[in-house]
């Protein structure tokens, strides 16, 4: 008894690859495995953030929190790509978000304005491009805030045999000496307490 209860079911392999000999199925299926039109993308170490200081502050002195009027740190930049392959042409939408904190020097200093950069390199780190923006944070009356930045069809050229991801695009703020420099200067890590 135990037996001819699943005797229907060793025969189901047979019926079902009998479809397939009758041509009952679609066939075989073929799956194409797509690339993303859009290089990678990523922050320069050094240009993630900046700290601006009042005016007239000497070199060196921008560690004094009191010299401090805003800090700003810039996100990784999300793109949509445009790739038109018959003509190898690449427009690129790049957004990102940028936290804008006010500093003690802040008081009665106006808003400065935030410079930055959008950078395409080749797989050799050849800089093809670079263009850059400004901004300034509107914080009205919040101490932090958080914004947008938009560059809309940012043309990448490509060269002739070269495709999309054989290039990156690379953001960051556009320092001076002095801020880069102080980027530059290793900061204590906070210590996590148990």
């Amino acid at each position: 008894m135990f037996r001819l209860r699943f005797l229907p079911l060793m025969f189901l392999p047979l019926a079902a690859g009998g479809c397939e000999t009758l041509g009952l199925s679609d066939g075989p299926v073929m799956v194409v495995e797509t690339i993303s039109p859009c290089p990678s993308t990523a922050v320069l170490s050094d240009a993630v953030t900046v700290t601006k200081v009042k005016p007239g502050t000497p070199s060196g002195m921008a560690a004094n929190p009191q010299n401090v009027v805003l800090t700003a740190e810039m996100s990784r930049a999300q793109l949509e790509c445009d790739y038109d392959r018959e003509a190898n042409t690449l427009s690129v939408d790049i957004s990102f978000a940028v936290r804008a904190t006010r500093g003690a020097g802040a008081a009665g200093a106006a808003e400065p304005a935030l410079d930055y950069f959008v950078a395409i390199v080749d797989i050799d780190n050849n800089v093809l491009v670079k263009k850059q923006f400004q901004s300034r944070p509107a914080l009205g009356n919040r101490q932090t805030g958080v914004f947008q930045e938009n560059v809309e069809s940012f043309a990448i050229p490509l060269m002739e045999g070269k495709r999309p991801y054989d290039y990156e695009i690379l953001t960051g703020f556009q320092l001076t000496p002095d801020e880069l420099a102080y980027n530059r200067i290793p900061k204590p890590v906070p210590l996590r307490r148990p």
